[in-house]
């Protein structure tokens, strides 16, 4: 597998996967797709998050702010993957 389709198999299924559960509650997912090792950034539609404290602090609480999800789709329109970048 190239790493363009590695990427888009990751994204259709681990993200994706993180997503729903983040809808429904539970941030844990989501966090382990996160880099452990500094620097680390979220660049949010609705808050930034700078360090492995924010980042915690704010999927704990999109997690609270969530639940029981009826519907996710997630449509990837476009890939591409360049290094460590994608």
């Amino acid at each position: 597998m190239s790493d363009q389709e590695d990427f888009v198999a990751w994204v259709r299924t681990t993200l994706t996967d993180a997503e729903r559960a983040l809808h429904n509650g539970d941030a844990s997912p989501r966090r382990a797709s996160w880099s452990r090792n500094e620097p680390v950034t979220v660049l949010g539609a609705w808050r930034n998050a700078v360090g492995q404290a924010e980042l915690d602090e704010l999927f704990s609480h999109l997690a609270d702010s969530f639940s029981d999800c009826t519907g996710y789709e997630l449509e990837l329109v476009a890939a591409e993957v360049i290094g460590d970048a994608a």
